[in-house]
């Protein structure tokens, strides 16, 4: 019985062996395919399966599979789109501004900077926290600088680390940064473009946004971003910005109390009528990322997607540690200045 088989990755060739994920074939033979999670849901391992026999588990989109999933029944050759290399950054808090009663923007001034794609997202670690999984983007009014790191960020009221910005993260607050993850960022194309998002998802959303109106001008673009209720659709002036750069289809939804141009509904009630031709990318809370892929994969449009899912991670032994650590160092500066302050008196 054959147990070993033949390999290619970007026209390198592996001996691999029969069973074994792309992922774990190609590591043998010193290739490295871009990947995060290992477990399907980060989709930043998908491939392009040139030739072959290979066992999908459920991951295949059109000619592409999941490598951390995949595996190899035989000889097969597969692709992938090389991307920014993965690396790890230090910087410090340098803004924190409320955009919205929910959403904040936390601007990281970076020692050096990190290359990634529009839409990629990165690994963010506010010292004494745990790590979270953001979106770089670009401020509101359109402007970017790569020496920072600007993100969308809702504040959570039982938020492990959301609810401390402006509390225990401040300005000048450490940060270390790794990166980049994720394959939806955006791509060389001619047909449309269609870029929908919820709430926290225009981060990457409007990364894409810009950059496609800077290097793909001629690609008919549909912007579709939407929240719960209008306080929190924070994302209008990026949506302006838009506008008067001259793309026609620009959609503003609101779940509650839409009114004036701001259409009522969710983004998704707005989505277009999809087909081959077209490119998507949605972003935001797992429903709505959800549905649309399944509206584009039933047209055979092709769909990049991002789930924004709230962190439920409970603090580990060395963040509550820290915490005490930080507690007490406040309690203290409290009593120095209660103590000051009563010899003043």
């Amino acid at each position: 019985m054959r147990t070993k088989c033949n390999l290619i990755v970007n026209g390198r060739s592996v001996t691999a062996n029969i069973g074994e994920t792309l992922l774990d074939a190609a590591l043998g033979g010193a290739i490295i395919i871009p990947q995060d999670c290992r477990s399907g849901q980060c989709e930043t391992c998908r491939v392009k399966v040139v030739s072959g026999e290979l066992e999908n588990h459920g991951t295949s989109d059109r000619d592409t599979v999941l490598a951390c999933q995949a595996t190899l029944c035989g000889d097969a050759e597969i692709r992938f789109e090389e991307m920014p290399a993965t690396h790890k950054r230090a910087g410090l808090i340098a803004e924190i501004t409320s955009l919205s009663p929910e959403v904040l923007e936390v601007v990281v001034a970076l020692e050096e900077p990190l290359e990634y794609r529009p839409g990629q997202y990165i690994r963010a670690k506010f010292s004494g926290f745990p790590a979270r999984e953001y979106s770089p983007t670009c401020r509101l009014d359109g402007s970017s600088d790569a020496n920072e790191l600007v993100f969308h960020i809702r504040r959570l009221p039982d938020g492990l680390i959301s609810s401390q910005f402006g509390a225990a993260i401040g300005l000048g607050h450490r940060v270390h940064i790794q990166g980049p993850f994720g394959q939806a960022f955006l791509r060389e194309g001619t047909g449309p473009l269609v870029l929908i998002s919820g709430g926290t998802g225009w981060a990457p959303i409007w990364s894409l946004a810009r950059a496609a109106r800077a290097q793909q001008r001629s690609r008919d673009l549909i912007v579709i971003a939407g929240s719960r209720d209008l306080q929190n659709l924070y994302m209008r002036p990026a949506l302006d910005w838009l506008i008067d750069d001259g793309v026609r289809d620009v959609i503003a939804t609101s779940e509650f109390d839409a009114a004036g141009s701001v259409l009522p509904g969710r983004p998704s009630y707005y989505l277009p009528l999809l087909g081959f031709e077209d490119t998507v990318y949605v972003a935001g809370p797992a429903g709505l990322v959800d549905g649309v892929k399944r509206k584009a994969r039933s047209v055979a449009a092709r769909c990049y997607a991002d789930a924004f899912v709230p962190s439920s991670q409970a603090p580990s032994l060395v963040d509550r540690v820290m915490g005490v650590f930080r507690s007490g160092q406040r309690n203290n500066a409290n009593m120095v200045f209660a103590s000051a302050a009563a010899s003043k008196a």
